[in-house]
């Protein structure tokens, strides 16, 4: 093959990735993901699983919806943060937070592990298995994320459900964020993967640069 068609090859190619670098709008639109400091009660040490559906070593399953919750993270040069550890935990499907130290036993789940933890790859994606959360008194139903990177300062944000738009339209907490435009960059939307099992994305873009990057 000579060099025009090898040129000619790689220019087809190019063309026809395109849309696939089109569709993931993370590679796009690196735009650093709003902060959240007042969250739910904090679990002191969180679960290793990523899978908050069942408690380690038990065969029962918490009641709710069973849900996935997948995504990447990622610098403002949308470069992956590898190895960056991803600790989330959430109320049950009652809408109790495990770590809220003013609730009754009778309100628990005692199979849902309450928090999970991933750490993610070398391209920055997490995934975690869990059930979809109730309403916390005012509060639309919503995740709370805690990321931790040693090139980065910990970051703690939440996560909302696109299928909770009356919800989160009353959030006190979403609310401060729909003035300036950033809502948007924390309500997950959702597909259903191969199992039928909703799938909620959720990026998360830290401030600052992966130290691998050539553009400050």
């Amino acid at each position: 093959m000579n060099v025009k068609n090898i040129l000619l090859a790689l220019l087809v190619q190019t063309v026809f990735s395109l849309p696939l670098f089109a569709d993931d709008p993370v590679l796009l639109n690196c735009i650093e993901t709003p902060e959240i400091y007042d969250l739910d009660a904090r679990p002191k040490n969180f679960n290793s699983s990523n899978n908050l559906r069942r408690k380690p070593g038990s065969p029962n399953s918490a009641t709710g919806e069973l849900i996935h919750i997948v995504g990447r993270i990622t610098d403002i040069n949308c470069l992956p943060i590898q190895n960056a550890v991803v600790s989330i935990w959430h109320a049950n499907s009652r809408g109790v937070n495990d770590y809220d130290k003013n609730i009754e036993d009778n309100q628990l789940d005692p199979n849902f592990a309450g928090s999970g933890r991933f750490v993610v790859n070398n391209l920055g994606y997490y995934n975690f298995i869990t059930i979809a959360p109730g309403k916390i008194g005012d509060r639309a139903p919503h995740i709370n994320f805690l990321v931790q990177h040693p090139d980065f300062p910990e970051f703690t944000t939440q996560m909302f459900f696109a299928d909770h738009n009356c919800d989160n339209c009353a959030d006190p907490v979403l609310e401060d964020f729909v003035s300036n435009g950033l809502a948007s960059l924390l309500i997950a939307p959702f597909t259903y993967n191969d199992q039928v099992i909703k799938t909620y994305t959720f990026n998360i873009t830290l401030g600052g640069y992966n130290k691998f990057s050539n553009k400050r």
